[in-house]
């Protein structure tokens, strides 16, 4: 599975000239971070962002004896740029990128706005079945904030062997609730590709059917996201 992860970014420069400036902040095998452009269009960037790690170790032997040793690790980000909505778009992030995003602002002169995606699921589920022309199932949704009574609400995980979105209705009985993850499945040739979406802009796509539902996913979003 490939996570893919979607941002919102306002571009205060052309994508071309914040390539170039990449370029110049390149990663060597001296640096300590710096960028990997890949391929550079008018309206798309590729591109990869690595920091390089070193810290020390110890380790103890059973006698007690310590020894340092000097390590080195890579993060590494790997990344599209789009100039139209969705605009970034990050593949197996690390659990923190705000190095990345901080080496972004500082190529930008600070003028760059990146906004996290709020989006509706159900919206995104809907509109992804019209991009894939076929009938999609949503085989298991986790809600939040149902109100149970004044001052209690309840996070659910609803499962089926079918679409649970109708069983949901009927349990939610009308009550405000929002959907914080889902995974449906999409036949792609012989088999049910099973792609798991979260509410903050990411999915997780597998990998062999990746190529052709990643530009389906994308292009499906902006229908689905409520703010930034």
């Amino acid at each position: 599975m490939k996570r893919i992860r979607w941002l919102s970014a306002q571009w205060p420069v052309p994508l071309r000239i914040l390539a170039s400036k990449m370029k110049a902040n390149a990663f060597t095998e001296d640096s300590y971070d710096g960028f990997v452009v890949e391929r550079v269009r008018d309206t798309s960037v590729e591109a990869r962002y690595i920091e390089k790690i070193t810290y020390q170790e110890t380790v103890t032997d059973p006698f007690g004896n310590e020894e340092i040793f000097d390590r080195v690790s890579y993060r590494q980000v790997d990344f599209n740029l789009f100039e139209d909505f969705p605009n970034i778009e990050l593949w197996d992030a690390p659990r923190s990128f705000q190095a990345y995003v901080s080496k972004l602002l500082e190529l930008s002169s600070f003028s760059l706005s990146i906004s996290p995606l709020r989006v509706n699921l159900l919206d995104w589920a809907v509109a992804f079945q019209a991009e894939l022309r076929k009938q999609v199932t949503i085989d298991s949704m986790q809600i939040a904030g149902l109100e149970l009574e004044t001052g209690v609400s309840a996070k659910v995980l609803v499962t089926g062997d079918k679409d649970v979105r109708i069983a949901l209705d009927h349990f939610v009985k009308g009550r405000r609730y929002v959907v914080e993850k889902l995974q449906l499945k999409a036949k792609f040739d012989s088999k049910l590709a099973p792609i798991h979406l979260t509410n903050h802009g990411s999915a997780k796509i597998p990998e062999d059917v990746l190529e052709y539902l990643l530009p389906l996913l994308r292009n499906s979003l902006p229908n689905s996201v409520s703010g930034g």
